[in-house]
């Protein structure tokens, strides 16, 4: 009974370092993480936490794999992460994959398109989307609207001053015209024969002058 007893032990004994020795295959994937943040410079680059703080909400993200086929979707403020502005996907077979971003009330200032390449190690792969929130577009446009402006109104003073330099020239042109009309060829008076004093002209017939005729 007691030499039973040490076989099963010693047989039990063998599984456990048998199972012990068998390679252990963890389960790995690769991470596709999208960080959003508030692009306030608009420069399209990522300043950092302190500097430009991150977006928590009204992101949403498709992930496409190579072959464009979207494997997984995703919104921000439902991302266990959203604090941090990031938003991950996890257990990805090694590959090209690509983010397409879309907002209702963010004016992206990166591609709303990012692609990177992700393998099966666990680490994570990060891109980086830029936004600005509406509230500040319209100052940007409010500046480029009064350059617009300011380059209106140099051109409405440049054609009012060439208008005016036409103006005047017509104006001298037909002044001159008018001045040569009555003073330069001011039509001369033609003396009448009674006042013509020049030789050889007969002065007028009396009539008792009349030669008679026998």
């Amino acid at each position: 009974m007691m030499r039973n007893w040490r076989a099963r032990l010693a047989i039990l004994a063998l599984i456990c370092i048998g199972v012990g020795a068998l390679p252990v295959f963890a389960q790995t994937g690769g991470q596709f993480c999208v960080r959003a943040f508030e692009d306030r410079d608009g420069n399209g680059e990522w300043a950092g936490a302190g500097t430009e703080p991150a977006l928590t909400r009204d992101v949403a993200i498709n992930l496409m794999n190579a072959d464009s086929v979207v494997v997984a979707s995703g919104l921000l403020e439902n991302s266990p992460t959203a604090a941090q502005g990031i938003l991950c996907f996890q257990f990805l077979p090694a590959g090209q994959y690509t983010a397409v971003i879309t907002s209702v009330s963010l004016t992206p200032t990166t591609p709303m398109s990012i692609s990177a390449a992700v393998n099966e190690t666990g680490e994570p792969v990060v891109v980086n989307f830029g936004a600005q929130p509406e509230s500040t577009v319209p100052a940007a446009n409010s500046s480029a609207t009064g350059e617009v402006a300011s380059e209106s109104d140099q051109v409405l003073r440049v054609g009012l001053s060439v208008g005016g330099a036409l103006i005047m020239m017509v104006a001298m042109v037909a002044i001159g015209a008018l001045f040569y009309a009555l003073v330069v060829r001011r039509p001369r008076t033609r003396l009448s024969p009674s006042t013509a004093t020049s030789t050889g002209t007969l002065p007028p017939v009396r009539s008792d002058d009349t030669p008679t005729h026998n």
